[in-house]
């Protein structure tokens, strides 16, 4: 392109900027951009990825108070939610509130909560976890586990335990926070409906300085 067809086009833009109608047609077709890119970020959100802050001290010291974690939600459309997976939920009865726990048992298992001796113990006895009558391995967490003090590690009472053992539900999960002794969970709600799993926690994105993934 040559000098002169240069300031012709350059010439021509200009022109075209001050007519109204071109004006309105660049602010409409940016204003249509926007409602799009809206529209995928409230889709993402809604069905892939979101941040959510914790609340409370269930899930220390795996979890802050005031933490924002990073919440998946495609994963479980592929494959079922499994033991020691911590995720976000809502409670039966309380589907506008959502909680962070960590799976603990799955569908057709048995859970039971029991006091074992224990000779390192001041008090001669710990609090255990028990599925499928064997003592659940929590290896993996077990260093960020909070709990205060072992003689206040409430048993299964939920509707459904017998004698404080209680089987799992085809299509449910049973959950409970890694502070154990500072948790309202499946202990006391009960089982939940996979249908109320939104989704897993990968990490903590927020505060920046405790950036983190979480197991």
């Amino acid at each position: 392109m040559d000098g002169n067809a240069k300031k012709t086009l350059k010439l021509s833009e200009a022109l075209h900027d001050k007519e109204p109608g071109f004006r309105s047609a660049g602010n409409v077709d940016f204003l249509r951009f926007l409602m799009w890119l809206v529209l995928i970020m409230l889709a993402v959100r809604a069905f892939a990825f979101e941040p959510v802050r914790v609340e409370g001290p269930s899930m220390q010291n795996t979890l802050q108070n005031g933490e924002r974690c990073f919440v998946e939600k495609i994963g479980y459309l592929f494959a079922s939610p499994k033991q020691g997976d911590i995720v976000i939920i809502h409670f039966p009865g309380r589907e506008n509130e959502a909680f962070v726990k960590r799976i603990v048992a799955t569908a057709g298992q048995t859970v039971e909560v029991r006091k074992v001796s224990n000779e390192a113990s001041s008090s001669g006895a710990v609090m255990r976890v028990y599925v499928d009558g064997e003592p659940l391995d929590e290896s993996a967490y077990e260093d960020t586990m909070l709990i205060d003090s072992i003689t206040r590690y409430n048993r299964i009472t939920c509707e459904g335990a017998e004698d404080g053992v209680f089987t799992v539900p085809e299509g449910c999960i049973f959950v409970m926070g890694d502070h154990r002794t500072n948790s309202q969970d499946s202990r006391v709600v009960g089982a939940i409906p996979l249908s109320y799993v939104i989704g897993r926690v990968h990490g903590v994105v927020f505060p920046f300085k405790n950036i983190r993934k979480v197991s």
